[in-house]
């Protein structure tokens, strides 16, 4: 069963300085694993929040050989002491896990025991406002079940930049460095049971391309064609699915340090330099948009010309015969038929490439 899609709505909240705390908070869910030196600085952040939580129960994945036990212990050593300033919950795995698979049963585990949970991962720094926003967050959009998460990191296309009126606004698609989700909309998606790199839309090129949507594509095309996993893209594609919308900020509470690590899944060459761009560290935000409708929504749909475009700046694209339909099916003008057709050609000797290799193609 679908969400009912996002609409203007004169009932929605305005301030988050208005909405008042819920008696129950919730806790915050931090995954962390073989990097001692990043998690000292995210319980660091979390003694120093305006508003502190009650409770943090932390997820250790197991070791994939003896090398990461010293490290891993030291991190349950790190949450040990800590919890003399917030109870600390340390759930260790008892074997190796993974990235994807952790979080999913964490996050999973934990929405059997609480209506509502934050989400942390070990190089995530929240600055000292993110508690209480996050939590007044979940309580202003409690009423609304096609939100369904709240981030802390701020991540859209520039050009959208002056529309935005509030210092928050509706995104197509979710952002897990700072997150928080109420359980039942995460169970909503059932990804414990859907396989890790689940797609509903059956292929990267039939999901529906705006400005924001256009990244996940890419994304979710690597996914596919190397037989990847990465939790947050099937998560991002799950939820597009079924028209759920996640509330975004125009300014980063958040502050992303694990980019370059040596024990990082992504970006090991450094941070990016779109990574932390939006990031203050001081920032309130407060003002709540005056619609859950994306900006980039349905009515911003990419031409088929202007998702060729897209798929250019990524060197390794290319699209087969079935993908090539799909796009055709998507756009019927003649112009963007041309284009996808002229990319198909153009990225054929990828294509042959991949097939003489014998890799997915």
């Amino acid at each position: 069963m679908q969400v009912k899609p996002a609409i203007l709505s004169n009932s929605l909240p305005t301030s988050l300085d208005s909405i008042e705390l819920p008696r129950t908070l919730p806790p915050i869910v931090l995954i962390a694993f073989t990097r001692p030196e990043f998690v000292v600085q995210v319980l660091d952040a979390l003694g120093n929040q305006t508003l502190k939580p009650d409770r943090i129960i932390a997820y250790l994945d197991g070791a994939r050989s003896d090398r990461d036990e010293p490290k891993i212990q030291a991190c349950v050593d790190l949450l040990n002491n800590f919890s003399g300033q917030i109870p600390v919950e340390i759930r260790r795995r008892s074997h190796n896990y993974g990235c994807d698979r952790n979080s999913i049963e964490a996050l999973t585990e934990v929405s059997t025991q609480y209506e509502s949970f934050i989400h942390l991962e070990d190089d995530i720094i929240p600055n000292r406002n993110f508690y209480d926003r996050m939590v007044r967050l979940l309580t202003a959009y409690k009423p609304y079940p096609q939100v369904f998460s709240i981030s802390a990191y701020a991540n859209f296309p520039d050009e959208l930049d002056a529309q935005i009126q509030s210092d928050f606004m509706a995104s197509n698609r979710v952002f897990s460095w700072g997150f928080a989700v109420w359980s039942d909309r995460w169970q909503s998606l059932d990804l414990i049971h859907a396989a890790e790199n689940h797609n509903p839309f059956l292929s990267f090129a039939s999901i529906p391309a705006n400005l924001q949507t256009k990244y996940t594509i890419i994304n979710q095309f690597f996914i596919e064609k190397n037989h990847k996993t990465d939790w947050v893209i099937t998560m991002t594609v799950a939820t597009l699915a079924r028209n759920y919308v996640h509330i975004i900020p125009k300014r980063s509470f958040i502050n992303n340090i694990g980019c370059g690590h040596p024990d990082s899944k992504t970006y090991r060459d450094g941070v990016p330099h779109w990574v932390n761009p939006r990031y203050s560290p001081n920032t309130q935000p407060n003002s709540l948009p005056t619609t859950l409708e994306p900006l980039y929504g349905a009515q911003r749909s990419l031409t088929g010309i202007e998702l060729i475009q897209h798929f250019r700046k990524s060197g390794g694209m290319w699209l087969n015969w079935q993908e090539a339909t799909m796009l055709w099916k998507c756009h019927r003008n003649w112009c963007d038929r041309v284009a996808i057709g002229a990319f198909l050609i153009e990225r054929l000797p990828t294509l042959l490439r991949r097939w003489r290799s014998g890799l997915p193609i």
